[in-house]
């Protein structure tokens, strides 16, 4: 069992949220904690969209609440109707994740005792500020207690998962994989992967509230997302290798030997890159892995050939190799650029904007 931050912040929230409300005449603190349960998001930016939505939605249900007891009552017909027509109003106005705590306030001040109009817009208001205030609450919690810090646990994710890549590549290369045991990592792969775009997507959802710290974020989310699309490549790489093994170990032994050298070249490339950004390794460095047009040239004329058929050759098989070597040259060029693209990105970012401080050794302890 794990005990994450987001569960820790939840009951700090729901104890701040009975506290402070005991502390405020007429308010009931029901409604505030249920409030901070409800609202309590994975990203400050999630909560800030979450909050502003929930405010909406609060005035929205307590209006809808006034209006229709003032006009119809309040029975149990009434009541459903009432929550029917709220519901359809904030999905109209694209509302729909505020619906659950709205509707809530809805039905509370409906079935709320009152004996004039007055105290319907009382107790209304009561309600509404009640639902406002757990909605703050969260915000500020999630703001200024445990932040997550998406940036480093994305980049722990991709550092982790391209560790276990290039181990898997190097042992396919050397053919000390057992295929089903490839099978089960590609689909581990594949998992990681998926998981490491969600985290992405919540560290796109992060809000940075000074300026300079705007340029700073994006910087940020440019290097991470082609650390990311270098694992892809990567993983593709190995995808295709496993896939199309009898092809590679087929291939003539000093094209075989080129294309395992010019692998384990990208894969020692691409784990330098990562110390270079952990500032472990000059940022001038790691170079090496970059071919010369003769170079790739070269290899892919080699790999090209070890491709070509004869102007009769129809059979399947023949044809099937013919496509794998193809998909397998692509593959490891795609790889290079994605990595000689990083390269360039880590390296302006070290030379150009140390100031942004991006410390990737303080991941311990942090919430994946």
């Amino acid at each position: 069992m794990k005990l994450g931050a987001r569960t820790i912040k939840t009951g700090i929230g729901v104890m701040l949220a009975i506290i402070i409300s005991t502390f405020l005449p007429h308010i009931d603190p029901t409604m505030p904690a249920f409030t901070v349960v409800l609202t309590m998001q994975q990203s400050v930016g999630k909560t800030w969209e979450s909050m502003s939505n929930r405010i909406i939605a609060a005035f929205m249900g307590g209006l809808c609440a006034v209006i229709m007891t003032t006009l119809f009552g309040r029975n149990a017909g009434i009541i459903g109707l009432t929550v029917i027509i709220f519901i359809v109003l904030m999905n109209s106005m694209k509302l729909s994740n505020a619906i659950s705590i709205a509707a809530m306030t809805v039905v509370i001040i409906m079935l709320s005792p009152f004996d004039s109009d007055q105290e319907i817009i009382l107790t209304a208001s009561k309600r509404v500020i009640e639902s406002l205030l757990g909605v703050i609450i969260a915000f500020l919690v999630n703001l200024f207690i445990l932040p997550p810090k998406y940036d480093a646990v994305v980049y722990d994710e991709i550092n982790t998962t391209n560790t276990e890549i290039g181990i898997r590549l190097r042992a396919i290369l050397r053919k000390n994989g057992e295929y089903s045991t490839l099978n089960s990592d590609l689909i581990w792969a594949r998992r990681k992967i998926h998981h490491i775009q969600e985290l992405f997507e919540r560290l796109k959802e992060e809000r940075v509230w000074r300026g300079k710290g705007i340029t700073e974020f994006k910087r940020k989310l440019v290097i991470i997302r082609s650390f990311i699309q270098a694992l892809n490549h990567a993983t593709r790489l190995l995808r295709l290798l496993h896939e199309h093994t009898n092809v590679v170990f087929e291939l003539p032994d000093s094209l075989r030997l080129e294309i395992r050298e010019r692998i384990e070249t990208l894969c020692a490339a691409h784990e330098q890159i990562f110390l270079k950004f952990d500032g472990r390794i000059s940022p001038t460095e790691v170079n090496f892995f970059q071919s010369t047009s003769q170079y790739r040239q070269h290899l892919i004329d080699n790999m090209f050939k070890a491709a070509r058929l004869s102007e009769n050759e129809t059979d399947t098989s023949q044809l099937e190799r013919s496509n794998a070597i193809i998909l397998i040259t692509s593959a490891i060029i795609r790889y290079e650029e994605s990595l000689m693209r990083l390269n360039m990105l880590v390296r302006s970012y070290h030379l150009h904007h140390v100031e942004d401080k991006f410390q990737a050794d303080s991941l311990k302890g942090i919430e994946k």
